[in-house]
Order: structure tokens, then sequence, then C-alpha cells
């Protein structure tokens, strides 16, 4: 989702229009909050403005501000389809920031940790954010169930887990432990600077090596037979 927004932002700006940058390393996020605040920014900025602020927002009391939050996701939820596994999507999404500012209350508003912590804080939102993920894609509550029965199954043997137990074989998982190591690298980079900016200060031999790269690695993704739809068609 986060490419094709890109392809929309590129294609945009031959033609002279800048759009707003939509994904911002969503999956580096150190709590659910601040994962709404990098992913599908354009979406959940609308639901911001026009949802949660004329709810009340945060200027009420923490109870009310609670389910201001609560409100503001199942409506997301709905927004995405009229299936109560959408809606659950967004009341999890929801019930998780309430948790955090409940958390956060606490333990007096204050940074908790060193780099250790925010380690296994982003661990903790990528594994919510993934398992909130199957409810959001699955066609019905009993499939997104099953699927979550299995995932554990493989969790509590994992001495006898192998690459056929996820369907798929050595070299394409291979292959597909490379594409996230090189989205990762660049993910955790863009964190620090701008690398669109600083790559196109490097020599024109460097620049053409990295672009040739990945121009690759986009077509050997391309399948040899049929083709995959794009999940937010339906949307």
């Amino acid at each position: 989702f986060s490419g094709y927004s890109d392809i929309a932002i590129g294609t945009a700006k031959l033609m002279g229009i800048d759009l707003m940058k939509n994904f911002d390393s969503p999956y580096f996020s150190c709590s659910v909050r601040e994962f709404w605040r990098r992913w599908h920014i354009s979406l959940s900025t609308w639901f911001r403005d026009y949802v949660y602020i004329p709810l009340g927002g945060s200027r009420c009391s923490k109870l009310r501000n609670y389910v201001n939050l609560l409100l503001t996701f199942l409506v997301s939820g709905l927004w995405h389809g009229a299936n109560w596994t959408f809606v659950f999507w967004g009341g999890l999404h929801g019930v998780a920031q309430i948790l955090e500012n409940v958390a956060k209350s606490a333990q007096g508003g204050g940074k908790t940790g060193g780099s250790v912590w925010k380690m296994l804080s982003i661990l903790a939102v990528f594994a919510f954010c993934n398992i909130a993920w199957i409810f959001f894609r699955a066609p019905s509550f009993s499939d997104a169930l099953y699927l979550i029965r299995k995932l554990a199954l493989s969790f509590t043997s994992l001495r006898s887990f192998t690459h056929t137990g996820i369907g798929i074989d050595k070299n394409d998982l291979s292959y597909l432990a490379i594409c996230i190591g090189v989205l990762a690298l660049y993910d955790a980079a863009s964190l620090k600077t701008d690398v669109i900016r600083w790559l196109s200060g490097k020599s024109v031999v460097l620049r053409w090596s990295i672009y040739l790269a990945l121009a690759w690695l986009i077509l050997i993704m391309i399948p040899v037979q049929g083709s995959s739809e794009f999940v937010y068609f339906q949307f």
C-alpha cells in the first residue's frame, strides 16, 4: 500500500502536483498511537479532523476522550467495509490506544526506558498490528480465529517448524527475506535522513547502480502466471 501511494505521489510530481506523504515508516512505531500518525496519513488525519475533533477530541474528560477514540476507530473500521470483522479491527486499535493512554497516565506521562525498551515497544506494536490485520483481511470471524489458532500452534511447536509449514519454498523464502531486509534498511535510514535527497547528491554511477538494482528486484517480483489483485481495490 505504501508503494502504491508512492506511485501516485511520483506520477503527480511529473504533472507538477505535490501530494502529501502517506506513509512514514509505520512499523518502526513505539505505540499504536504513533502507528496511526505514520500509517495511511491522509485517511487518519481526515478521521482526526472530521470525526475525532468534532466529537470533542481530547478537550474533555478522560472518559469522554476514551469514548471519542473508540468511536473514531469503530467508524474507521466500518468505513473499510460493512462487515463486523472491519469494525472489530477498528475496535482493537481504539482499545489499544485507550490502554496506552491509561498506562501513560499511571506512570505520570513521562518516557520509559532506553533503546532496549524502545526496541521491545516496536516489536510489540508490530506484533499487535499484524495480528489485528488478520481480522481486517479475513472474510469472517471464524476464518480469522482459525488463522490465529494455527499461528499459535506454529509458535508452540517451533522446533518442528519448517518453511513448508507456511506454504513457501526455500528460494521464495530467501527472496522474501532479502526484500524485507532492503525495505527495513530503507525505513530505518529514512527515520534519520531524507534518503532520496541524500541519494540525489551522490555520483551518477552510484545512483544508477541502486536504481537498476531496485528495478531488478521489482521485475522479479512480477508473477510469471496470473496476477494478484491489490487488496485495497475493494475500497
